[in-house]
């Protein structure tokens, strides 16, 4: 149905068989306003492991969704609310920072004024400003890209190079966006620059891994397409699946015809989430069974949609079940290997180890490998797995979230304290935490 067209590749850059991924890092958040956060809360994040400790209550859910929140880098969920937020971002030959605020217009009014009982409060009018400066290496140059309710402008190296009015809100468009909007205008060189780094970032932002069934829930409820639009086929929401499966699929859409299923067998991919499943929960087999949902063609256009995914395994006895008779922690653990098979980059879970065995867990943990993670437990398991190998490391790889959303990193002198008892190899490190109050 796709014949003489030719397809465009939507497996993502810097996936399995590209090169390896691309690592970026976020090193630094700031918060100005967020909520009932304390302005001026600002937090430094390792490189590999980060874990997030404190007792319920303490904001740490909130700060993974925050988290997730600025990696996308999407603020339309925050359209209507108050905030300003700043964050860092590292890639090799890189450096990204971006300013994000929704800020209230206008002196706020008066605590002493005289206001009828029970009547509402106008509210200001919020104003919206996204920045984002870009250091590019090898040749350095920077870009600094601002958006307002007025309009776009961006600069290279300190000369003006764009500017448009818009008659919509930037935080109705994500940071990615509307750099790729910017880079449409840029000389050559410094275009051609700025949208390789977006074809390698814009699609690694990661939603959070939630601490119950949210995300088993997810994968099944998820549909995606593949739309014919002149000579090319654009992905529809294929960036949620894992890197390999998007060229998976547009492998059966070019062979066609297309069946009304697609069938992927765990071991068609050694390291694909099903293989590891199949080999971590004991079974000999799993199956992963795609829907197509839609097969549309017409002159000069088509579309092919997909969903419903379902699974089979089998049992050594030769005995089967599907994904609904799984156990919840083989669901968990299921879903966080897809997980991982989207997005190579980074990690954000609540309470990994939740209905997890111990094996699972470390597994979990290997299987991780070079991503920059952000994570809260109440096990000590994942504390067990916190990097101590310099006191900056350990400092940097720690939020302490405490009553009052107050979240730290904790102090240089605390961070000393606990790197040196830690090197004497007495105590696990869930030990020098609690002794030290931390946990």
């Amino acid at each position: 149905m796709w014949a003489g067209k030719p397809v465009l590749s939507v497996t993502r850059p810097g996936g399995n068989g590209h090169g390896g991924p691309s690592f970026m890092k976020l090193t630094r958040l700031k918060v100005h306003q967020y909520r009932a956060v304390p302005p001026g809360t600002e937090l430094l994040f390792g490189p590999s492991l980060n874990l997030f400790l404190g007792e319920n209550g303490t904001g740490r859910t909130m700060l993974l969704e925050l988290l997730s929140t600025a990696l996308i880098s999407d603020f339309s969920g925050l359209l209507h609310e108050a905030f300003s937020l700043e964050y860092s971002l590292t890639m090799p030959g890189l450096e990204l920072h971006i300013l994000a605020r929704n800020e209230q217009s206008g002196p706020p009014p008066s605590p002493h004024a005289l206001v009828p009982l029970h009547a509402p409060m106008a509210s200001r009018a919020l104003e919206p400003l996204i920045e984002a400066t870009l250091r590019l290496e090898a040749p350095s140059c920077w870009l600094r890209m601002r958006a307002t309710a007025s309009g776009l402008f961006c600069e290279v190296d300190g000369q003006s190079a764009y500017a448009r009015t818009m008659d919509w809100s930037p935080m109705d468009r994500s940071v990615w966006t509307l750099l790729f909007m910017t880079a449409q205008y840029l000389d050559r060189a410094v275009k051609d620059r700025l949208k390789e780094f977006l074809r390698r970032t814009f699609l690694l932002a990661p939603w959070r891994f939630d601490e119950s069934l949210g995300t088993f829930g997810r994968i099944g409820n998820s549909k995606f397409a593949l739309e014919m639009r002149d000579d090319e086929v654009f992905p529809l929401g294929l960036m949620a699946l894992p890197t390999w499966m998007p060229g998976w699929l547009r492998h059966h859409v070019e062979r066609g015809p297309l069946a009304d299923a697609l069938e992927f067998r765990h071991d068609e991919l050694e390291q694909s989430f099903l293989a590891r499943f199949v080999a971590l929960a004991g079974f000999t087999s799993g199956q992963l069974r795609v829907e197509v949902l839609e097969k549309r063609t017409y002159e000069n256009g088509g579309r092919v949609g997909f969903g419903e995914f379902t699974f089979l395994f089998t049992r050594p006895d030769g005995s089967s079940l599907t994904q609904a008779q799984l156990g919840d922690g083989q669901k968990r653990l299921l879903s966080f290997l897809y997980y991982l098979d989207v997005h190579e980059d980074f990690v954000i879970a609540d309470e990994l180890a939740n209905g997890l065995h111990p094996r699972w867990v470390e597994a979990c943990l290997q299987a991780m490998g070079a991503r920059q993670c952000f994570l809260t437990s109440q096990s000590p398991l994942l504390v067990e797995h916190a990097s101590l190998h310099s006191a900056e490391v350990l400092r940097a790889s720690l939020v302490l979230c405490k009553t009052g959303l107050r979240w730290e990193n904790p102090s240089p002198e605390l961070a000393e304290r606990l790197f040196a008892a830690s090197q004497q190899g007495t105590h696990s490190v869930g030990e020098l935490l609690r002794e030290h109050g931390v946990w």
